[in-house]
């Protein structure tokens, strides 16, 4: 009796989950852990809005939808991970998602962030738990708040590097366990029938192989993936590289739809850089070809007066790509140079690393500018104003309002 009805019941279990995508990412949970690939059919006749890297900025997430005006039961929305730290509001950011993700036509994927953040919280390893705590502690030095921080805040605890994890992170866990039940839910990577979702990359796009794996992680943390010269049948959607850091010239946040290679680069730098923008690729009807952008920061805006011709030659110093010898150190700027070129720089950009001088991000270039031009202000010196104009950082030295 046992040998039949075991059969049918797996069968039975089987067709269920076929039909019924939560329960088979908690399936695949029970019998695998975390669930790495899940598949989904879009169709044709609906929008298909994609964003990725909302990194805690729950409010600029929730403006960026207003903007693409978002209908629920129309759009079809893909977050491609990365809901956590380096912002505000990671408990707002992460239960707006999960609260999004109710309905069918959502469908949220894990973050390299996001996974390294949820392994420490469920770890039942000490040292795990303080590394986590110390790690949440120096985020604070340079972010507003950590999603550890939130988390212990909500619950009356405070967050010190002498908190008794024995006893504090046994009552994170049972408090948060609709939020943790939630990220362990998410998969890696979202295959559908023209585009394959991964918050950092994939090496090849035979999704069967990359099931089969036994880290996940290495599809959620893939540096430079444009760089990697790598092409594809179906559109491969990722986020995870500010696509600034794929321009040597002139500085662009914009994403980058490559459609020979088919490859569409999502993150605009949105809390990790402080001029960076959350980023939208809408496809109407689910069309690469037709794709449109959107992107929401929280810059000032100003209104451009006068004209300004764009600069021929750029430098753009960035993470990565930032040390530089000074030649000479002003009040307000500095003359520097960059792979051999010369270059004037914001002097408060400077800072020094094991006596090597280095230069946060920037760049020389001037924007074209008309009168009337609405420019995002990153910030202001004597002799002009660096800003922001369609996604494309420089200067511009006219007047403005």
């Amino acid at each position: 009796m046992k040998m039949l009805f075991l059969p049918g019941f797996f069968l039975a279990l089987y067709l269920l989950l076929c039909y019924n995508r939560r329960a088979f990412y908690l399936w695949r949970i029970i019998l695998f852990m975390f669930p790495i690939v899940s598949h989904a059919t879009l169709g044709s006749s609906q929008r298909v809005l994609i964003v990725s890297d909302i990194h805690a900025h729950k409010d600029l997430f929730a403006r960026l939808l207003e903007k693409a005006q978002y209908t629920p039961n129309e759009d079809i929305l893909v977050i491609v991970g990365d809901m956590l730290e380096k912002g505000p509001q990671n408990l707002e950011a992460l239960r707006f998602v999960k609260q999004l993700a109710e309905n069918e036509n959502v469908y949220p994927l894990i973050g390299n962030v996001d996974d390294w953040r949820l392994h420490s919280l469920i770890s039942r390893d000490q040292d795990a738990q303080k590394a986590f705590v110390k790690n949440s502690i120096q985020y604070l030095q340079w972010w507003e708040d950590s999603w550890l921080n939130e988390m212990c805040r909500e619950i009356g605890e405070e967050l010190t590097e002498e908190m008794d994890v024995q006893r504090v992170f046994p009552l994170l866990q049972q408090h948060f366990k609709p939020e943790i039940d939630f990220l362990c839910s998410l998969p890696a990577i979202l295959e559908t029938e023209n585009i394959i979702f991964v918050h950092g990359g994939i090496p090849h796009e035979d999704t069967d192989k990359l099931n089969q794996t036994e880290n996940r992680h290495q599809f959620l943390k893939y540096d430079h993936f444009l760089e990697e010269g790598l092409a594809f049948h179906k559109y491969v959607a990722v986020g995870h590289w500010p696509t600034v850091l794929y321009c040597p010239k002139i500085p662009n946040y914009l994403p980058i739809i490559d459609h020979k290679r088919h490859i569409i680069s999502l993150d605009g730098g949105c809390g990790v850089k402080s001029e960076g923008q959350l980023n939208m690729v809408i496809l109407p009807g689910g069309d690469v070809e037709k794709a449109q952008v959107l992107y929401a920061d929280e810059l000032p805006v100003v209104t451009a007066r006068d004209g300004q011709q764009e600069s021929k030659n750029a430098h753009h110093i960035h993470w990565g790509d930032h040390y530089i010898t000074l030649l000479e150190k002003g009040e307000a700027m500095s003359r520097i140079l960059f792979h051999g070129d010369e270059m004037q720089v914001p002097t408060q950009l400077l800072w020094e690393d094991n006596g090597q001088m280095c230069c946060n991000d920037i760049s020389d270039y001037q924007l074209p500018v008309v009168p009337g031009d609405h420019l995002s202000v990153i910030f202001t010196l004597p002799h002009g104003v660096y800003a922001k104009k369609d996604g494309i950082h420089g200067w511009y030295t006219g007047r403005y309002e």
